[in-house]
């Protein structure tokens, strides 16, 4: 009798033991969660390969870099998740774009290196990219690198970490490093091409350009292989009167590709000062958010943990020691699943915060004047609509100079 007594007992106070089991799991998982974390991320660490010897001037390979795409999701919800200022993101992708022009021009490595709005088959390699993720602390794009036949050199995602060290001073860019590796990369691919590589990239990029003015007088010199690359199937004569022409035009090309490229670098210089004041403010910002919604979701899901645990233990014990021990289990998850809420209004706060920084810059977007042919003419809207009414600008002036009919380029071919 004794004995069942005490069997009897402990199955009416076993849910106690399973409770204080689950309060000393939950304590110890929220504790962990509450804590931050430090992390050490140093500050650039990455050179950028520099030129040790020159080259032959027919082995420097000119480039041209598209602004990159600026990654604006379509939903309101997903901009609001992630704090994008569709204006902002914009401005950065042409931001990013002429930075990675001054690294690869800086290294020695290359030809002319260009920022252009389209596609342009004046170079010799087009590189293109997209914003993957972009705050303060963050940086991640894609590049993709594909050269005047069609190969593709790559297609890769970077990633960067800034540090405070990173804003200290500013000596160049928190995320260089991301640049650096990436030019890096593409330097490697063009040391393992021969000089004949080069130089027959070089020679589909001038007959490409030379069909795109008189695809009448130049068509039959490319071909398509069977992988979809461009290949020379024919080159014109060292004398050839029109393919000489060409050449010429395509310097005109160049200056007009040059003027372009000067348009986004003072884009970048107006921008450059405010652009990294906004990554500095955000950098705190959006390290605090991070930690704030890990820290909202975990109390979020500790304290409903312990509401189901107080629940259970309450339904299977028979006791006032074990109701009491429930209903203090469910006042807890409670208190836990407030804090959890509260956590999360602030994340929020802070990420209105980052939302007002970036309107702030993008108000300091402002319209571009030009002095062009003795006239002032102001490009006005967004920068992609700026571009576009500066292209068509000297689209006009291009035409003029040359004599080349806008509506068709066949009477080149009878000089």
């Amino acid at each position: 009798m004794h004995a069942k007594t005490i069997a009897t007992q402990a199955q009416v106070l076993s849910p106690l033991p399973l409770l204080a089991a689950l309060f000393m799991a939950l304590f110890s998982m929220l504790s962990i969660s509450s804590c931050s974390t430090t992390e050490v991320v140093s500050a650039n660490s990455i050179p950028a390969q520099q030129a040790t010897t020159e080259l032959a001037a027919h082995l420097y390979m000119d480039i041209g870099i598209l602004p990159l795409d600026p990654g604006i999701p379509t939903s309101e919800k997903e901009l609001e998740k992630q704090a994008i200022i569709p204006d902002v993101r914009r401005a950065e992708a042409q931001f990013a774009a002429f930075h990675l022009k001054d690294t690869l021009e800086q290294t020695g490595n290359w030809g002319a290196v260009r920022v252009t709005p389209y596609q342009s088959d004046a170079v010799d390699l087009l590189i293109s990219g997209e914003i993957l993720q972009s705050d303060g602390e963050l940086f991640q794009a894609r590049f993709k690198a594909v050269d005047a036949t069609g190969r593709e050199w790559l297609s890769k995602a970077y990633k960067d970490q800034a540090s405070k060290f990173s804003y200290r001073g500013l000596r160049e860019d928190p995320f260089q490093d991301l640049y650096n590796e990436f030019a890096n990369d593409l330097l490697a691919i063009r040391e393992n091409l021969t000089h004949r590589d080069i130089q027959t990239i070089r020679q589909v990029a001038s007959l490409k350009f030379a069909r795109s003015l008189s695809p009448e007088a130049f068509s039959s010199f490319l071909q398509q292989s069977s992988s979809g690359n461009t290949e020379i199937n024919q080159l014109p004569a060292a004398t050839d009167r029109m393919f000489n022409r060409v050449e010429k035009i395509k310097q005109r090309e160049y200056l007009f590709v040059d003027t372009l490229d000067e348009y986004y670098g003072k884009f970048y210089r107006d921008m450059k000062n405010s652009y990294n004041e906004w990554r500095f403010a955000t950098y705190d910002e959006a390290i605090r958010l991070r930690r704030l919604k890990k820290q909202a979701n975990s109390r979020l899901l500790g304290g409903a943990a312990l509401v189901a645990a107080g629940i259970y233990a309450g339904s299977e014990s028979g006791t006032y020691a074990g109701q009491a021990a429930s209903v203090g289990a469910v006042v807890g998850g409670i208190s836990s699943i407030k804090s959890g809420l509260s956590r999360r209004q602030e994340a929020e706060i802070h990420a209105e915060a980052l939302r007002e920084i970036s309107q702030s810059l993008g108000a300091e977007i402002t319209p571009f004047i030009l002095y062009i042919e003795g006239r002032t003419v102001e490009l006005t809207g967004t920068a992609d609509a700026q571009y576009k009414q500066w292209r068509e600008l000297l689209k006009d002036i291009y035409i003029a100079e040359t004599a080349i009919p806008e509506t068709s380029t066949a009477g080149a071919s009878g000089e």
